[in-house]
């Protein structure tokens, strides 16, 4: 492959993460990305196939960048505690992307939720935290952090902010770490609702 060819199916794949995270998938047309990205419908056919082979790079491209930026925050978190990290345009493009890609119900958001999960239960057995159910509890967390993906417009204009800013994903980030660190319920009361939940499933 040339580096033409590589430029012109990187400014395509592009095109079509702008489009499919403003749009939808299904209210996007290949004629649509075509003229956005500046190259013929049948370019795109010749790289991806078909739209859904389109979706399916835009949805891993997607993902690789973001577990990329992930590591990257974590690692510098890790050197520096009060490190902040910077979410540019293009990763909060990347991130209302996978928003929009969990609602449109993609194979490969579903996919990479249950991946999310099947880590983040990982992380906590290897941690040694005592849950008493700890597939519940990293499903409940990917759910939450998704949720902010999602809504993340919502929320900004909730607090005040401008959606797809830099601050307002910091300020939605700090809240929810005080939350995660500072739970609105204490141990007993949680333990009751366990029980509760325990006495309602042997009732079936």
């Amino acid at each position: 492959m040339t580096t033409e060819d590589f430029t012109a199916r990187a400014r395509i794949r592009d095109a079509a993460i702008e489009l499919f995270t403003e749009r939808g998938m299904e209210k996007t047309s290949i004629l649509d990305i075509a003229r956005e990205a500046g190259v013929s419908g049948g370019l795109i056919r010749h790289h991806f196939g078909s739209k859904e082979g389109l979706r399916e790079a835009c949805d891993a491209h997607v993902f690789d960048e973001l577990v990329r930026f992930k590591e990257d925050v974590l690692a510098k978190g890790a050197a520096n505690p009060g490190f902040l990290p910077t979410f540019d345009a293009r990763q909060l493009l990347y991130r209302r992307y996978l928003g929009r890609a969990m609602v449109d119900g993609s194979d490969a958001a579903q996919a990479q939720f249950t991946g999310i999960v099947d880590e983040t239960e990982r992380y906590f057995r290897e941690q040694g935290m005592d849950l008493p159910d700890a597939r519940g509890a990293a499903a409940a967390l990917a759910a939450m952090t998704g949720g902010l993906m999602i809504l993340q417009d919502h929320v900004a204009r909730a607090l005040g902010e401008e959606p797809g800013t830099n601050e307002a994903m910091l300020r939605m980030s700090a809240a929810a770490a005080h939350l995660f660190t500072n739970p609105l319920a204490t141990p007993e009361v949680l333990e009751k609702a366990r029980e509760a939940l325990a006495a309602y499933r042997r009732k079936d």
